[in-house]
């Protein structure tokens, strides 16, 4: 599937990033309901700037003492036992950071080849959608019938807001993702499968749509709303 704007913002895997500032809209505390979606093109499989076994956060919400939500993306080659090569991850974290909960999809990824990820969060699971496909879905705080994954109580979590920027091509400037990244969107609510099926083909749900970030101007504009953010580094591409 085709995106559907023209350009694309380019990211060096060193340094660059957009930060947009903290907005109770990003907080999935806010509503008890998170979406965020966004297509993203990595151009290496392995990243030269990465965190911890090998994996960057390619945008997120959080940093010391304020952690909230983030996406991840490991390296082909980590030191993780068993490996997680190339997987995806969309995590909720406490305040505090350490081990958080998520939902992630591992399968082959092609150097620039655009995938179209959403990450959705409710008050008490977390899911993951790769080009419009449901992959999977975990409860970070509670128990409860498949398809969820449950954890023990002492690793549950219990979000909360901070000041954090948004950043996208980073979280918190530990790791940076080398690639291109478009069509950032974020709503207040959970995306039905349907709606992200729809999204996939490029039919944007506006119900609760708070942000929607297109990357093709010179600044990071909202064209949904006032949350503009500023790019630092990065450059445009005909995608």
């Amino acid at each position: 599937m085709l995106t559907t704007s023209a350009t694309a913002l380019v990211f060096d895997g060193l340094d660059d990033y957009v930060e947009i500032p903290d907005d109770l809209q990003f907080s999935l505390t806010t509503t008890g309901q998170l979406s965020v979606a966004a297509w993203i093109r990595p151009d290496v499989l392995n990243f030269p700037v990465f965190q911890s076994t090998g994996y960057v956060h390619w945008m997120g919400k959080g940093e010391a003492g304020q952690h909230e939500w983030v996406f991840r993306m490991y390296n082909q080659d980590t030191s993780d036992n068993p490996p997680r090569p190339n997987r995806i991850s969309f995590y909720v974290f406490n305040s505090d950071g350490g081990e958080g909960i998520g939902s992630h999809f591992q399968e082959p990824v092609e150097v620039g080849q655009w995938i179209h990820v959403v990450g959705i969060a409710d008050r008490e699971t977390t899911s993951i959608y790769k080009n419009g496909q449901f992959k999977d879905c975990d409860r970070y705080s509670g128990t409860g019938s498949g398809p969820c994954h449950n954890y023990p109580p002492d690793r549950w979590i219990t979000p909360a807001h901070g000041t954090a920027p948004l950043r996208i091509g980073t979280r918190d400037l530990e790791s940076f993702f080398l690639g291109a990244i478009r069509e950032v969107r974020i709503w207040d609510r959970t995306l039905a499968t349907a709606e992200v099926g729809a999204l996939y083909s490029g039919l944007v749900p506006q119900d609760g749509l708070v942000a929607d970030y297109l990357l093709t101007q010179d600044i990071a504009v909202d064209s949904a709303g006032l949350h503009n953010g500023v790019i630092v580094g990065a450059t445009w591409t005909a995608s």
